[in-house]
Protein backbone atom coordinates (compact mmCIF):
# COMPACT_ATOMS: atom_id res chain seq x y z
CA UNK A 1 0.00 0.00 0.00
CA UNK A 2 1.51 3.44 -0.94
CA UNK A 3 0.74 6.46 1.64
CA UNK A 4 1.23 10.03 1.08
CA UNK A 5 4.45 10.97 2.08
CA UNK A 6 4.93 11.87 5.86
CA UNK A 7 1.85 8.92 6.56
CA UNK A 8 2.11 6.06 8.94
CA UNK A 9 0.10 3.25 8.71
CA UNK A 10 0.28 -0.01 11.57
CA UNK A 11 -1.72 -3.30 11.62
CA UNK A 12 -3.31 -4.06 14.89
CA UNK A 13 -5.13 -7.49 15.50
CA UNK A 14 -8.99 -7.04 16.12
CA UNK A 15 -10.62 -6.80 19.16
CA UNK A 16 -11.59 -9.41 21.23
CA UNK A 17 -13.86 -9.76 24.19
CA UNK A 18 -11.85 -12.58 25.84
CA UNK A 19 -11.31 -11.89 29.08
CA UNK A 20 -13.63 -8.99 30.17
CA UNK A 21 -16.20 -8.27 32.57
CA UNK A 22 -19.36 -9.88 30.70
CA UNK A 23 -17.39 -10.97 27.99
CA UNK A 24 -17.37 -7.31 26.88
CA UNK A 25 -14.73 -5.09 25.29
CA UNK A 26 -15.04 -2.60 28.28
CA UNK A 27 -14.02 1.49 28.51
CA UNK A 28 -15.10 2.59 32.06
CA UNK A 29 -17.67 -0.67 31.67
CA UNK A 30 -21.02 -0.23 32.59
CA UNK A 31 -21.80 -3.69 33.77
CA UNK A 32 -18.99 -2.72 36.71
CA UNK A 33 -20.79 0.55 37.08
CA UNK A 34 -23.68 -1.59 38.22
CA UNK A 35 -22.21 -4.01 40.27
CA UNK A 36 -20.14 -1.16 42.09
CA UNK A 37 -23.60 0.24 42.65
CA UNK A 38 -24.80 -2.73 44.19
CA UNK A 39 -21.64 -4.32 46.26
CA UNK A 40 -21.29 -0.79 47.69
CA UNK A 41 -24.87 0.06 48.25
CA UNK A 42 -24.18 0.49 52.19
CA UNK A 43 -20.57 2.08 51.76
CA UNK A 44 -20.36 5.48 49.72
CA UNK A 45 -16.94 5.76 50.70
CA UNK A 46 -15.67 2.88 48.97
CA UNK A 47 -18.36 3.56 45.98
CA UNK A 48 -17.16 7.16 45.95
CA UNK A 49 -13.70 6.50 46.22
CA UNK A 50 -13.69 3.75 42.89
CA UNK A 51 -15.71 6.64 40.81
CA UNK A 52 -13.52 9.41 41.62
CA UNK A 53 -10.40 7.07 40.76
CA UNK A 54 -11.80 5.92 37.68
CA UNK A 55 -12.36 9.94 36.78
CA UNK A 56 -8.98 10.23 37.95
CA UNK A 57 -6.79 7.30 36.05
CA UNK A 58 -4.42 8.09 33.12
CA UNK A 59 -4.33 6.18 30.02
CA UNK A 60 -3.58 1.93 31.64
CA UNK A 61 -5.52 2.37 34.91
CA UNK A 62 -2.68 4.52 36.85
CA UNK A 63 -3.90 6.31 39.09
CA UNK A 64 -1.52 8.88 41.01
CA UNK A 65 -2.59 10.21 44.05
CA UNK A 66 -2.00 10.04 47.83
CA UNK A 67 -4.54 8.46 50.44
CA UNK A 68 -3.76 12.35 52.02
CA UNK A 69 -5.06 13.51 48.42
CA UNK A 70 -7.99 11.19 48.22
CA UNK A 71 -9.30 12.38 51.39
CA UNK A 72 -9.23 15.82 50.45
CA UNK A 73 -11.02 15.50 47.34
CA UNK A 74 -13.70 12.85 49.07
CA UNK A 75 -13.58 15.51 52.08
CA UNK A 76 -13.21 12.07 54.04
CA UNK A 77 -10.87 10.69 56.88
CA UNK A 78 -7.47 9.52 55.52
CA UNK A 79 -8.49 6.31 57.86
CA UNK A 80 -11.36 5.72 55.53
CA UNK A 81 -9.53 5.82 52.47
CA UNK A 82 -7.34 3.66 53.74
CA UNK A 83 -9.98 1.06 54.71
CA UNK A 84 -11.68 1.69 51.36
CA UNK A 85 -8.15 0.81 49.40
CA UNK A 86 -7.35 -2.41 51.67
CA UNK A 87 -11.09 -3.70 50.88
CA UNK A 88 -11.43 -3.00 47.21
CA UNK A 89 -7.96 -5.04 46.89
CA UNK A 90 -8.85 -7.65 48.95
CA UNK A 91 -11.50 -8.84 45.64
CA UNK A 92 -8.52 -7.61 43.32
CA UNK A 93 -10.47 -4.07 42.15
CA UNK A 94 -7.01 -1.93 43.24
CA UNK A 95 -3.97 -2.37 44.19
CA UNK A 96 -1.10 -0.18 45.12
CA UNK A 97 1.59 -0.25 42.89
CA UNK A 98 3.99 1.89 44.65
CA UNK A 99 3.45 4.82 47.26
CA UNK A 100 1.11 7.28 44.99
CA UNK A 101 0.14 5.14 42.85
CA UNK A 102 -2.84 2.64 42.69
CA UNK A 103 -3.68 0.57 39.28
CA UNK A 104 -7.06 -0.24 38.93
CA UNK A 105 -8.26 -2.97 37.28
CA UNK A 106 -8.24 -2.49 33.33
CA UNK A 107 -10.86 -5.98 33.17
CA UNK A 108 -13.39 -3.72 34.83
CA UNK A 109 -12.49 0.10 33.75
CA UNK A 110 -9.57 1.22 31.57
CA UNK A 111 -9.21 4.72 30.09
CA UNK A 112 -7.85 4.52 26.98
CA UNK A 113 -5.95 6.59 25.33
CA UNK A 114 -1.80 7.34 24.43
CA UNK A 115 0.60 7.63 26.44
CA UNK A 116 4.41 8.56 25.74
CA UNK A 117 7.12 6.36 24.56
CA UNK A 118 9.68 5.41 27.37
CA UNK A 119 13.27 6.51 25.89
CA UNK A 120 16.00 4.05 25.59
CA UNK A 121 19.26 5.11 27.20
CA UNK A 122 20.48 6.80 24.47
CA UNK A 123 17.42 7.51 22.59
CA UNK A 124 15.04 10.02 22.58
CA UNK A 125 11.43 9.48 22.89
CA UNK A 126 9.78 9.53 19.74
CA UNK A 127 5.59 9.81 19.91
CA UNK A 128 3.29 7.68 21.83
CA UNK A 129 1.91 4.48 21.86
CA UNK A 130 -1.75 2.98 22.46
CA UNK A 131 -2.85 1.69 25.33
CA UNK A 132 -3.89 -1.65 24.65
CA UNK A 133 -6.04 -3.32 27.04
CA UNK A 134 -5.48 -6.96 25.94
CA UNK A 135 -1.84 -6.37 26.18
CA UNK A 136 -2.23 -4.59 29.76
CA UNK A 137 -4.08 -7.60 30.86
CA UNK A 138 -1.62 -9.82 29.44
CA UNK A 139 1.38 -8.21 31.40
CA UNK A 140 -0.80 -7.95 34.49
CA UNK A 141 -1.10 -11.69 34.49
CA UNK A 142 2.72 -11.97 34.20
CA UNK A 143 3.56 -9.86 36.74
CA UNK A 144 3.90 -11.93 39.64
CA UNK A 145 4.37 -8.70 42.08
CA UNK A 146 0.82 -8.02 42.32
CA UNK A 147 -1.46 -10.19 44.40
CA UNK A 148 -3.40 -13.11 42.90
CA UNK A 149 -6.47 -11.79 43.46
CA UNK A 150 -5.87 -9.24 41.36
CA UNK A 151 -4.03 -10.78 38.49
CA UNK A 152 -6.57 -13.65 38.58
CA UNK A 153 -9.93 -11.60 39.01
CA UNK A 154 -12.08 -12.68 36.36
CA UNK A 155 -15.35 -13.01 37.78
CA UNK A 156 -17.29 -10.20 40.31
CA UNK A 157 -18.38 -11.20 44.20
CA UNK A 158 -22.04 -11.34 44.66
CA UNK A 159 -23.16 -8.23 46.25
CA UNK A 160 -26.02 -10.48 47.84
CA UNK A 161 -23.05 -12.51 49.22
CA UNK A 162 -20.77 -9.40 51.11
CA UNK A 163 -19.66 -9.54 54.39
CA UNK A 164 -20.35 -6.73 56.50
CA UNK A 165 -17.76 -4.51 57.25
CA UNK A 166 -16.16 -5.36 60.07
CA UNK A 167 -17.27 -1.74 62.17
CA UNK A 168 -20.90 -2.32 60.65
CA UNK A 169 -20.85 -5.83 62.10
CA UNK A 170 -19.65 -5.13 65.53
CA UNK A 171 -22.16 -2.42 65.53
CA UNK A 172 -24.94 -4.39 65.10
CA UNK A 173 -23.68 -7.11 67.17
CA UNK A 174 -23.26 -4.45 69.61
CA UNK A 175 -27.20 -3.45 68.55
CA UNK A 176 -28.42 -6.99 69.47
CA UNK A 177 -26.30 -7.31 72.91
CA UNK A 178 -28.17 -4.49 74.02
CA UNK A 179 -31.80 -5.58 72.83
CA UNK A 180 -31.26 -8.70 74.57
CA UNK A 181 -30.30 -6.94 77.57
CA UNK A 182 -33.38 -4.88 77.42
CA UNK A 183 -35.48 -7.31 76.38
CA UNK A 184 -34.30 -9.55 79.37
CA UNK A 185 -34.61 -6.67 81.96
CA UNK A 186 -38.35 -6.08 81.04
CA UNK A 187 -39.15 -9.99 81.56
CA UNK A 188 -37.33 -10.23 84.95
Amino acid sequence: MNLPEGWRASVEPPVTSDGFLDEDFVMDSQAFLCWLADYYHDDLVTLRLIVRMMGMQKPGGIVEATQTRLAELLKVRQSQISRSLKEAGQIGVIVKVKAGAYQLHPRLTLKGGRVPIEPKPGLRAQGSMKVDQLSLLDSIADNEDLPEVFRELRKLPDPEKKPLREDKARARARAAALAARSEEDRTS
